[in-house]
């Protein structure tokens, strides 16, 4: 359930901040999109995914920015999935902690495309 709403709510953040996105830039500057991350201590954090059945897929080390001050946020990333059911969850952890959830999702497939960037320009 506390999955369901935390979907829920990170839909309504995404759709907030598309709506956001999508407003008039002034002249020169880039987009910018804020969001709402939901955070708990990482036992707690991985109490709910593991309700998921989602496994630990890959780590990694990233970077989000603080929506009020911009700052960058250096943490680790963690991509977990359950690869029967297809869903999947992105927690960012912290230094002291604290795991935020990025993102969360369903559908997981691998990709089998072509490449996307094998050193050729990146069209326009």
């Amino acid at each position: 359930m506390s999955r369901f709403i935390l979907a829920f709510a990170v839909g309504i953040s995404l759709f907030a901040t598309a709506a956001f996105a999508q407003s008039k830039q002034p002249e020169g500057e880039k987009p910018t999109m804020f969001t709402r991350a939901p955070c708990d201590p990482l036992p707690a954090m991985v109490e709910t995914i593991k309700s998921y059945n989602e496994e630990l897929l890959f780590t990694g080390n990233g970077m989000t920015f603080s929506a009020q001050t911009g700052q960058p946020l250096i943490g680790g990333l963690m991509f977990f999935t359950n690869q029967d059911e297809g869903t999947w969850s992105v927690v960012q952890l912290f230094k002291d902690g604290m795991a935020c959830m990025v993102m969360n999702g369903r559908d997981f497939t691998p990709y089998t495309g072509p490449k996307t960037y094998t050193g050729q320009k990146v069209p326009n």
